[in-house]
């Protein structure tokens, strides 16, 4: 009998040592794609992004310029040399703040920066626009941008424009930085137009 028990034994051993092999394995997986699922401000960032970057035909001198440079893509908006957008944002709010998927999203607040990409445009020289800006999710997505807010007002600063565009209990990550640009924000889009 003692045998047989002793024969056991290692077995056992191996039986634990793959139990605790294929938990760990579970574990890391179960990680990973939880890692690298994005998480709802992310998403969102990205909807602000493909927001800012698609072209709007009837928006203020957005078509094609006679005379200037086209763009590689006539779905991507263009400076008014046609030189294509590449834009970067970091949301700080949304609407109803309670919200925890993307469908349940009504309105997005985020920091943008956007700049021109083509021959002979730089960092930081490409830079074309920057500053907080609203987006109400629908289809298509509307963005509702500060620089457009206080039509009436035509020497409005660009801080009041900016408080008529986001609702007050967001107005001091709204207005959070110096010339209205989020250094993570600058820097992300630095990595993409340096890449």
């Amino acid at each position: 009998m003692a045998t047989v028990q002793r024969q056991r034994r290692p077995a056992l051993r191996w039986v634990a040592a793959a139990g605790v092999m294929v938990l760990a394995i579970g574990l890391v997986v179960g990680g990973v794609l939880l890692l690298d699922r994005p998480d709802l401000d992310e998403q969102l960032a990205r909807r602000v992004v493909a927001a800012l970057e698609r072209a709007d035909p009837d928006a203020d001198g957005q078509a094609a310029h006679p005379g200037h440079g086209q763009a590689g893509s006539s779905h991507r908006r263009t400076d008014i040399d046609g030189h294509e957008l590449v834009c970067a944002a970091e949301t700080f709010g949304h609407e109803p703040p309670e919200a925890t998927s993307i469908d349940e999203v009504t309105v997005v607040y985020a920091h943008r920066m956007c700049a021109a990409v083509g021959p002979g445009l730089v960092w930081p020289g490409s830079i074309r626009e920057s500053g907080p800006v609203k987006l109400r999710l629908g289809v298509p997505d509307t963005l509702v941008l500060p620089e457009k807010a206080l039509p009436e007002d035509a020497d409005a600063e660009y801080a009041d424009r900016i408080r008529a565009v986001v609702p007050r209990h967001y107005h001091r990550d709204a207005l959070a930085y110096g010339d209205f640009v989020d250094p993570e924000v600058a820097e992300e889009l630095q990595d993409q137009l340096d890449d």
